[in-house]
């Protein structure tokens, strides 16, 4: 009885970290947020510029950018 009570409280621990590591998203640009929301309305949104409707004011500089390499071959 008690390991699976353990075997529970673990999954719901394991559950719970789970949606503290998603990050919140813009309701107007729909980016990852990586600082602190904008709340209006009782909607989450990344900058002042997406609260008011856009356009988004936010400074991407926190977000990494991907090199990719390689051909790309286009269908025709």
């Amino acid at each position: 009885m008690y390991v699976e009570d353990n075997k529970l409280q673990a999954n719901h621990n394991q559950s719970s970290q789970r949606e503290q590591r998603q990050p919140l998203r813009c309701a107007n640009c729909d980016i990852d947020i990586l600082w602190p929301p904008t709340v209006a309305q009782g909607k989450t949104f990344c900058c002042t510029g997406c609260a008011a409707g856009g356009p988004c004011n936010c400074d991407y500089s926190q977000y990494h950018s991907v090199n990719i390499s390689g051909v790309i071959h286009y269908l025709e």
